[in-house]
Protein backbone atom coordinates (compact mmCIF):
# COMPACT_ATOMS: atom_id res chain seq x y z
CA UNK A 1 0.00 0.00 0.00
CA UNK A 2 1.52 3.25 -0.87
CA UNK A 3 0.07 5.50 1.59
CA UNK A 4 0.00 2.92 4.58
CA UNK A 5 -1.36 4.85 7.79
CA UNK A 6 -0.82 8.35 6.60
CA UNK A 7 -3.52 10.83 7.41
CA UNK A 8 -5.11 12.59 4.89
CA UNK A 9 -7.39 15.67 4.59
CA UNK A 10 -9.23 15.77 1.37
CA UNK A 11 -11.49 19.29 0.92
CA UNK A 12 -14.71 19.10 -0.99
CA UNK A 13 -14.25 15.05 -0.52
CA UNK A 14 -18.23 14.48 -0.65
CA UNK A 15 -18.53 13.90 -4.53
CA UNK A 16 -16.87 14.35 -7.76
CA UNK A 17 -12.78 14.35 -7.95
CA UNK A 18 -12.79 14.53 -4.05
CA UNK A 19 -14.90 11.57 -3.21
CA UNK A 20 -12.75 9.59 -5.90
CA UNK A 21 -9.10 11.00 -4.41
CA UNK A 22 -11.29 9.56 -0.90
CA UNK A 23 -11.66 6.53 -1.78
CA UNK A 24 -8.37 5.81 -4.31
CA UNK A 25 -6.58 6.81 -0.88
CA UNK A 26 -8.40 4.34 1.70
CA UNK A 27 -7.52 1.70 -0.87
CA UNK A 28 -3.93 2.34 -0.83
CA UNK A 29 -3.97 2.65 2.97
CA UNK A 30 -5.02 6.00 4.32
CA UNK A 31 -6.91 6.94 6.92
CA UNK A 32 -8.93 9.89 5.30
CA UNK A 33 -10.81 13.16 7.00
CA UNK A 34 -14.04 14.24 4.30
CA UNK A 35 -14.65 17.29 4.29
CA UNK A 36 -17.08 19.52 2.33
CA UNK A 37 -20.24 21.42 2.88
CA UNK A 38 -23.13 18.75 2.62
CA UNK A 39 -23.24 16.92 5.53
CA UNK A 40 -25.03 13.32 4.30
CA UNK A 41 -21.93 13.48 1.49
CA UNK A 42 -19.43 14.15 4.06
CA UNK A 43 -20.88 10.82 5.91
CA UNK A 44 -21.75 8.88 2.81
CA UNK A 45 -18.20 9.25 1.60
CA UNK A 46 -16.28 8.42 5.48
CA UNK A 47 -18.44 5.21 5.86
CA UNK A 48 -17.64 3.87 2.50
CA UNK A 49 -13.54 4.65 3.54
CA UNK A 50 -14.40 2.54 6.81
CA UNK A 51 -15.46 -0.49 4.34
CA UNK A 52 -11.63 -0.57 3.24
CA UNK A 53 -10.78 -0.89 6.49
CA UNK A 54 -9.09 2.26 6.95
CA UNK A 55 -10.33 4.72 9.55
CA UNK A 56 -12.22 8.01 8.82
CA UNK A 57 -14.12 11.42 9.98
CA UNK A 58 -16.31 13.90 8.48
CA UNK A 59 -16.41 17.37 9.06
CA UNK A 60 -18.66 19.68 7.67
CA UNK A 61 -16.76 22.44 6.61
CA UNK A 62 -17.19 25.26 4.29
CA UNK A 63 -13.14 26.16 3.30
CA UNK A 64 -13.86 30.01 2.84
CA UNK A 65 -14.51 30.42 6.43
CA UNK A 66 -11.11 30.43 8.86
CA UNK A 67 -12.79 29.30 11.95
CA UNK A 68 -14.20 26.12 10.02
CA UNK A 69 -11.27 25.54 8.63
CA UNK A 70 -9.36 25.60 11.86
CA UNK A 71 -12.02 23.10 13.34
CA UNK A 72 -11.34 20.80 10.56
CA UNK A 73 -7.62 20.95 11.67
CA UNK A 74 -8.27 20.32 15.31
CA UNK A 75 -10.81 17.84 14.46
CA UNK A 76 -8.29 15.96 12.69
CA UNK A 77 -5.24 16.25 15.04
CA UNK A 78 -7.63 15.47 18.05
CA UNK A 79 -8.76 12.18 16.68
CA UNK A 80 -5.44 10.81 14.67
CA UNK A 81 -3.06 13.08 16.52
CA UNK A 82 -1.15 13.73 12.82
CA UNK A 83 -1.68 14.90 9.44
CA UNK A 84 0.16 13.68 6.66
CA UNK A 85 -1.38 14.67 3.42
CA UNK A 86 -3.83 17.85 2.30
CA UNK A 87 -5.95 17.66 -0.61
CA UNK A 88 -7.18 20.91 -1.65
CA UNK A 89 -9.26 20.15 -4.02
CA UNK A 90 -12.61 21.95 -3.04
CA UNK A 91 -13.38 24.34 -5.71
CA UNK A 92 -16.43 26.48 -7.38
CA UNK A 93 -17.05 27.63 -11.27
CA UNK A 94 -18.97 30.69 -12.76
CA UNK A 95 -19.38 31.14 -16.60
CA UNK A 96 -20.28 34.53 -17.12
CA UNK A 97 -18.85 37.01 -19.56
CA UNK A 98 -16.56 39.43 -17.90
CA UNK A 99 -18.62 42.48 -18.70
CA UNK A 100 -21.97 40.70 -17.30
CA UNK A 101 -19.64 39.25 -13.99
CA UNK A 102 -20.98 41.23 -10.82
CA UNK A 103 -18.33 41.72 -7.95
CA UNK A 104 -20.21 39.65 -5.73
CA UNK A 105 -19.72 36.53 -8.05
CA UNK A 106 -16.10 37.27 -8.86
CA UNK A 107 -14.80 37.53 -5.28
CA UNK A 108 -17.39 34.42 -3.74
CA UNK A 109 -14.95 32.48 -7.00
CA UNK A 110 -11.91 33.68 -5.20
CA UNK A 111 -13.07 33.27 -1.66
CA UNK A 112 -13.30 29.77 -2.42
CA UNK A 113 -11.00 28.32 -5.15
CA UNK A 114 -8.13 30.85 -3.63
CA UNK A 115 -8.52 32.18 -0.64
CA UNK A 116 -9.90 28.50 0.99
CA UNK A 117 -6.30 27.13 -0.59
CA UNK A 118 -4.96 29.04 1.56
CA UNK A 119 -6.59 28.69 4.78
CA UNK A 120 -6.46 25.18 4.57
CA UNK A 121 -2.85 25.37 3.74
CA UNK A 122 -2.23 27.99 6.74
CA UNK A 123 -3.79 26.04 9.45
CA UNK A 124 -2.40 22.40 8.61
CA UNK A 125 1.34 23.81 7.89
CA UNK A 126 1.84 23.60 11.79
CA UNK A 127 0.79 20.49 12.80
CA UNK A 128 2.20 18.80 8.97
CA UNK A 129 5.28 20.28 10.37
CA UNK A 130 5.29 18.71 14.14
CA UNK A 131 4.22 15.37 12.00
CA UNK A 132 7.76 15.73 10.26
CA UNK A 133 6.59 17.11 7.34
CA UNK A 134 3.88 15.70 4.18
CA UNK A 135 2.51 16.62 1.00
CA UNK A 136 0.30 19.10 -0.04
CA UNK A 137 -1.62 18.83 -3.25
CA UNK A 138 -3.81 21.77 -4.88
CA UNK A 139 -6.21 20.77 -7.36
CA UNK A 140 -5.81 23.07 -9.86
CA UNK A 141 -7.12 23.42 -13.60
CA UNK A 142 -5.92 23.73 -17.46
CA UNK A 143 -7.64 26.96 -16.29
CA UNK A 144 -4.93 27.49 -14.39
CA UNK A 145 -2.15 27.52 -17.27
CA UNK A 146 -4.31 28.93 -19.74
CA UNK A 147 -7.16 31.61 -20.30
CA UNK A 148 -10.61 30.46 -21.23
CA UNK A 149 -13.42 32.78 -22.66
CA UNK A 150 -16.25 33.42 -19.59
CA UNK A 151 -14.24 32.00 -16.88
CA UNK A 152 -12.71 34.91 -15.68
CA UNK A 153 -13.05 34.46 -12.31
CA UNK A 154 -12.46 30.60 -12.29
CA UNK A 155 -9.29 31.30 -14.59
CA UNK A 156 -7.78 33.65 -11.78
CA UNK A 157 -8.58 31.59 -9.00
CA UNK A 158 -6.85 28.71 -10.12
CA UNK A 159 -4.01 31.23 -11.88
CA UNK A 160 -3.17 32.31 -8.23
CA UNK A 161 -3.58 28.72 -7.07
CA UNK A 162 -0.84 27.80 -8.75
CA UNK A 163 1.44 30.27 -7.76
CA UNK A 164 0.33 30.28 -4.25
CA UNK A 165 1.61 26.61 -5.27
CA UNK A 166 5.13 27.11 -6.10
CA UNK A 167 6.04 29.72 -3.25
CA UNK A 168 4.86 27.52 -0.72
CA UNK A 169 6.75 25.22 -2.12
CA UNK A 170 10.12 27.10 -1.33
CA UNK A 171 8.62 27.76 2.21
CA UNK A 172 7.98 23.69 2.61
CA UNK A 173 11.32 23.41 2.20
CA UNK A 174 13.17 23.46 5.44
CA UNK A 175 10.12 21.93 6.52
CA UNK A 176 10.20 18.96 4.70
CA UNK A 177 6.54 19.85 3.46
CA UNK A 178 6.15 19.51 -0.25
CA UNK A 179 3.32 21.03 -1.84
CA UNK A 180 2.46 20.13 -5.47
CA UNK A 181 -0.67 20.94 -7.51
CA UNK A 182 -2.62 18.59 -10.97
CA UNK A 183 -4.12 20.91 -13.38
CA UNK A 184 -7.20 18.66 -14.72
CA UNK A 185 -8.62 19.62 -18.32
CA UNK A 186 -12.10 18.85 -18.81
CA UNK A 187 -13.97 16.45 -16.26
CA UNK A 188 -17.35 15.07 -15.62
CA UNK A 189 -18.34 16.85 -12.07
CA UNK A 190 -20.91 18.34 -11.16
CA UNK A 191 -18.92 21.91 -12.18
CA UNK A 192 -19.93 21.48 -15.80
CA UNK A 193 -23.03 19.00 -15.28
CA UNK A 194 -25.03 21.93 -17.14
CA UNK A 195 -22.76 22.25 -19.82
CA UNK A 196 -23.33 20.34 -22.97
CA UNK A 197 -20.70 18.61 -23.97
CA UNK A 198 -19.54 14.76 -25.46
CA UNK A 199 -18.26 13.75 -21.84
CA UNK A 200 -16.71 10.43 -23.61
CA UNK A 201 -14.15 13.04 -24.53
CA UNK A 202 -13.72 14.45 -20.85
CA UNK A 203 -11.96 13.18 -17.85
CA UNK A 204 -13.93 11.15 -14.90
CA UNK A 205 -12.90 11.84 -11.52
CA UNK A 206 -11.35 8.53 -10.91
CA UNK A 207 -8.90 9.18 -13.57
CA UNK A 208 -7.16 12.03 -11.41
CA UNK A 209 -6.78 9.92 -8.24
CA UNK A 210 -3.26 7.73 -9.24
CA UNK A 211 -1.63 11.60 -9.79
CA UNK A 212 -2.61 12.43 -6.40
CA UNK A 213 -1.70 9.21 -4.93
CA UNK A 214 1.60 9.80 -6.07
CA UNK A 215 2.13 13.34 -5.07
CA UNK A 216 1.14 12.16 -1.41
CA UNK A 217 2.96 9.18 -1.27
CA UNK A 218 6.78 8.95 -0.31
CA UNK A 219 7.45 8.00 -4.09
CA UNK A 220 7.43 11.57 -5.06
CA UNK A 221 9.47 12.81 -1.75
CA UNK A 222 12.07 15.34 -3.55
CA UNK A 223 9.33 16.68 -5.91
CA UNK A 224 8.09 19.65 -4.63
CA UNK A 225 6.69 23.14 -6.74
CA UNK A 226 5.41 20.87 -9.83
CA UNK A 227 2.24 20.88 -11.55
CA UNK A 228 0.98 18.23 -13.59
CA UNK A 229 -1.51 18.50 -16.34
CA UNK A 230 -4.16 15.96 -16.85
CA UNK A 231 -6.33 16.09 -20.29
CA UNK A 232 -8.14 13.33 -22.19
CA UNK A 233 -6.28 12.80 -25.11
CA UNK A 234 -8.31 10.18 -27.25
CA UNK A 235 -6.00 7.41 -26.21
CA UNK A 236 -7.91 4.01 -24.63
CA UNK A 237 -8.29 3.61 -21.02
CA UNK A 238 -5.88 1.74 -18.99
CA UNK A 239 -7.04 -1.02 -17.05
CA UNK A 240 -7.26 -0.75 -13.72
Amino acid sequence: MRLKDKVAIITGGGRGIGKAIALGFANQGAHIVVAARTESEVNLVAEKVREFGRDSLGVVCDISDEIQVKNLVDSTIKKFNRVDVLINNAGIGSMRPVYATPLESFEKVLKVNLTGTFLCTKHVWQPMKNSGGGSIVNVSSLGGLVGYPLLSAYCASKWGQIGFTKACAEEGKKDNIRVNAIAPGKADTAIRSKIKEDKTKMLTPEDQVDACVFLASDESRFITGQVISLEWFGGEKLPN
